[in-house]
């Protein structure tokens, strides 16, 4: 080995142990904080794996009263279960609904898929053409092209064509697209 080398090794050496000593020396003049953190690290890690697993949990529980009630609807505590999961809860009643228009106006209310699945059935069950050109003209509807071809359907039977048409031209599924442009050609109307 070379002198050289040998004095490179030993700065080196030299400059590991002086941030050693300066680590060493941060951690002591640090400690309660170091430690106060790490504890509240691992507390953080575990509340948050406790929650996820309550979560679970609860989802469980609620997706059991569901099923519970699909098959037993008079059952009152799986009922009252499955409210403490309102989207689920909002499932079940569009689900149940039987053309109950109280059961479709509490739905409604809410976002989503669900929601906007009863706002389509309210529509249709009330028949109005204001209703269905309301749904139809709601941000992200699911049925709107089948909204449209109820609106067709309706100004053909009052014997709208200009109108039924211009809804037929709007309709931007292939496959009722082809039922609207049969309906104006052959006028079928029921």
């Amino acid at each position: 080995m070379d002198v050289k080398e040998i004095k490179e090794e030993i700065k080196q050496e030299e400059s590991f142990l002086l941030k050693l000593f300066q680590l060493e020396k941060f951690i002591k003049k640090y400690k309660n904080q170091l430690i106060a953190l790490l504890v509240i690290i691992i507390v953080g890690v575990i509340g948050y794996e406790v929650n996820g697993y309550l979560q679970t949990q609860k989802l469980i529980k609620t997706n059991t009263a569901y099923n519970t009630l699909l098959k037993n609807p008079n059952n009152k505590e799986a009922l009252k279960t499955l409210k403490e999961n309102p989207k689920l809860f909002n499932l079940y009643l569009l689900q149940t609904s039987n053309q109950d228009i109280k059961k479709l106006k509490l739905v409604a209310k809410e976002n989503g898929i669900v929601g906007n699945i009863a706002k389509y059935q309210l529509a249709m069950l009330k028949g109005d053409i204001k209703d269905i050109q309301n749904y139809t003209m709601t941000l992200n509807s699911v049925y709107k092209d089948l909204a449209l071809l109820n609106l067709e359907r309706i100004y053909l039977k009052n014997n709208n064509h200009k109108k039924a048409k211009d809804i037929a031209s709007q309709i931007k599924d292939r496959d009722i697209a082809k039922i609207a442009n049969e309906l104006l050609h052959y006028g079928i109307v029921k």
